[in-house]
């Protein structure tokens, strides 16, 4: 006969608001007022985040799809830079640059201009390098938030074990098992 026991991580994942999109471990909220790239890093960075990086290239058609279906028509600025060293991009929230996703003849300093900055252009998805003081739209990026369990507990009618599991089943995740003979 076996007994579960049941310890509660006590704690719940998700973003802070409706107008932040849940996708992965990450939470993005894209904005369509148009700043330069260091304004819209601050603007970020206000709310506890930073502009957006990408570090899996088989999570860029999908996170382009459900975060970046806004800007149909409007170019968006990543966090992607060569500001500390030119010609060597870095994410702004230091994740380090594991693929990239450059239109094709990117990145090129354009009429030898200083660009500096990387946007995710509408049409394809594809990155280009830009001058910072452009404007553009911006998405930002957070780690998903840690909330706190409901302290009530719920009322479970009948057979404990039954009420229990049917409880416990969306929430398995969130759950050690103990297993004792």
């Amino acid at each position: 006969k076996y007994i579960v026991l049941l310890r509660s991580l006590n704690i719940l994942y998700g973003c802070s608001g409706p107008d932040w999109y849940e996708f992965g471990d990450f939470c993005y909220k894209p904005f369509g007022d148009k700043k330069t790239w260091h304004n819209a890093r601050s603007s970020c960075r206000n709310l506890g985040a930073d502009l957006v990086s990408i570090q899996e290239k088989n999570k860029h058609p999908s996170l382009k799809c459900e975060v970046f279906s806004f800007a149909a028509t409007s170019n968006v600025w990543t966090g992607l830079n060569d500001l500390a060293i030119p010609g060597l991009f870095m994410w702004s929230d230091e994740h380090i640059v594991t693929f990239t996703y450059w239109a094709p003849g990117e990145p090129n300093n354009h009429n030898g201009f200083s660009e500096d900055c990387v946007e995710m252009l509408h049409q394809t998805g594809r990155w280009n390098d830009k001058s910072c003081t452009q404007l553009n739209n911006y998405v930002c990026k957070m780690p998903k938030a840690h909330y706190p369990l409901p302290s009530v507990q719920p009322t479970i009618y009948g057979c404990p074990q039954v009420g229990l599991s049917r409880y416990l089943l969306p929430f398995r995740h969130l759950f050690e098992f103990h297993f004792m003979f």
